[in-house]
């Protein structure tokens, strides 16, 4: 079991299967529009089986306290100024 729970892993695995399931009856792919169209779909459909992580709202205090511990240790060698990919 990770720190989200083991359902993160499960639904990592899961998506490519419901996207199948969604695509399943489309024999002709026209053009990439289409297979965009039918992704997008297949992607809203799995969403459906996603589960809430559990303390969303304190996502931002952990934000915080996380930049004050990389400002806070400078021995780290890690450029903080650098931009994130």
């Amino acid at each position: 079991m990770n720190a989200f729970g083991g359902a993160a892993v499960h639904r990592k695995a899961a998506f490519p299967a419901s996207l199948r399931q969604v695509c399943r009856n489309v024999t002709r792919w026209h053009d990439a529009t289409m297979a965009l169209r039918w992704t997008a779909a297949g992607m809203l459909e799995a969403a459906k089986g996603f589960r809430r992580l559990k303390a969303h709202k304190q996502l931002p205090i952990l934000k915080a306290a996380l930049l004050r511990h990389r400002e806070a240790d400078p021995a780290t060698g890690v450029d903080h100024t650098a931009a994130a990919a």
